[in-house]
């Protein structure tokens, strides 16, 4: 298992930037215990309905908040108070912001020390996002928009999690310069063109391939990626001359520990009748398989690779150089950010594939 220090990414551990934490139709009144970016946490929706996360361990005494489950408190289905959360030991209750906001037994002031981390959450489209900062700092960016969502077209995305992998997030984040993998892992025929571009803290990759596969023969799907942080990697496929996504799909990495990564993975479908009935909902799902066994093929070949902490870089292989820079600003503190894109800025290739405008200028 590699850490960041192999990589030689920045001085950070983890990255800064937006990140997956929970399906949010699991988040209830019952806490759900995780572990994420090397620390014990919890989540759990509050009266308001508003969905809190803070660290797993009350300052009093380290009990744990959530793994519990025969203290009388929580028999009594007391553990919840509002918004806040009581700990199952003494019952000292954590509001929202992390701060202990009463002590049952004790009539005095409440020490400052009393308090826990809560993280800056965010639930939209079904899904809980936490921001992370080892700084510690607002958000300097935003999450990505999906306006499928909302569009009556379109069927919802449910959000699979495909659990732990004991490999770096940079090895996911290489997939997007590699342009040689689609042919061989993914069964594409031809690329016909390909090109990634580098923008602040987003990153776009985009191709079009042509695609043979037993499931459903030849097709032309244009791809365009669109990475959003460290962690939010969103595409919309074209099939055919269309000029309208019919699939938009979602993969998504959150650090546990330094090199072990956890993933989720999600597809909303365009439904192709006026109406959203059960036919299209099953061809939705039969969507979302199929983009899930692609996406499955790049998770087995991470699950069992070692670390490419140096690539034997061939000059057609993809801009994985360029792509490495690029991500490694989120490692490092703001005041370096501009280091980083002065050295990956902007649009670029591989030897041998065109880029969309060569491959234009030859129509």
């Amino acid at each position: 298992m590699a850490r960041t220090q192999d990589y030689r990414l920045g001085e950070f551990a983890f990255p800064r930037g937006w990140f997956v934490v929970a399906d949010g139709t699991n988040v209830g009144a019952t806490p759900l215990s995780e572990r994420f970016f090397g620390e014990d946490v919890i989540l759990y929706r509050g009266a308001s309905g508003k969905v809190v996360m803070l660290d797993a361990y009350c300052p009093h005494m380290g009990t744990h908040l959530g793994k519990n489950t025969t203290a009388g408190l929580v028999r009594r289905g007391q553990r919840l108070d509002g918004d806040s959360i009581r700990c199952p030991f003494h019952g000292w209750r954590f509001g929202p912001d992390g701060r202990c906001n009463e002590i049952p037994y004790h009539d005095g002031r409440i020490p400052e020390q009393a308090k826990i981390r809560s993280w800056h959450v965010e639930e939209r489209y079904g899904i809980v996002f936490c921001w992370h900062d080892p700084e510690a700092l607002a958000p300097d960016f935003p999450l990505p928009e999906y306006p499928e969502w909302d569009d009556a077209q379109w069927v919802r995305w449910q959000l699979d999690d495909l659990k732990t992998l004991s490999v770096h997030p940079q090895e996911i984040v290489d997939n997007l310069a590699d342009v040689r993998h689609l042919t061989c892992l993914h069964n594409s025929g031809k690329v016909v063109w390909y090109e990634n571009e580098a923008e602040g803290p987003y990153l776009h990759q985009r191709h079009l391939a042509i695609t043979e596969r037993a499931e459903y023969g030849m097709s032309r799907m244009t791809a365009i990626v669109r990475v959003v942080g460290p962690a939010l990697v969103t595409s919309r496929y074209y099939t055919g001359d269309s000029n309208e996504t019919g699939l938009v799909h979602l993969i998504a990495n959150t650090p546990v520990e330094d090199g072990v990564t956890r993933i989720w993975q999600a597809s909303m479908m365009k439904s192709p009748k006026p109406i959203i009935d059960d036919e299209v909902r099953a061809m939705a799902r039969g969507a979302n398989d199929m983009l899930k066994f692609g996406f499955m093929e790049d998770f087995e070949a991470w699950a069992n690779k070692r670390p490419a902490l140096t690539i034997m870089q061939l000059p057609s292989d993809g801009p994985f150089a360029k792509n490495r820079t690029w991500y490694s600003q989120f490692y490092n503190p703001r005041a370096k950010t501009e280091h980083f894109l002065q050295r990956s800025t902007g649009p670029y290739g591989a030897k041998g594939v065109p880029t969309y405008a060569e491959y234009s200028a030859t129509r």
